[in-house]
C-alpha cells in the first residue's frame, strides 16, 4: 500500500465566496496556496534546501524527488 497524492490543482472556496487555489505537492502531499509570494516551486525549493526532497515510498518503491 503506497502513498497517493492527487494530481494538479484543487479549488477551495471560502464562507465569504473567494475562491482558492491549492497546488499539490508529489514529494509530500502538502496543498500549497496559490498566491503572491508563495507558490510549488517555492515550497518545492524548500524541499531543496532542507534536504527533505528524495525519498522511496516504501508501498510503491516510487522514488519522489525535488
Amino acid at each position: 500500500m503506497g502513498v497517493v497524492f492527487p494530481e494538479g490543482t484543487v479549488s477551495v472556496t471560502t464562507a465569504n465566496g473567494d475562491t482558492v487555489l491549492l497546488r499539490i505537492c508529489d514529494l509530500c502531499g502538502a496543498a500549497v496556496v496559490e498566491a503572491d509570494g508563495t507558490d510549488l516551486a517555492f515550497h518545492k525549493r524548500w524541499h531543496r534546501t532542507t534536504g527533505s526532497g528524495n525519498w522511496v515510498d516504501p508501498g510503491t518503491g516510487r522514488l519522489h524527488r525535488s
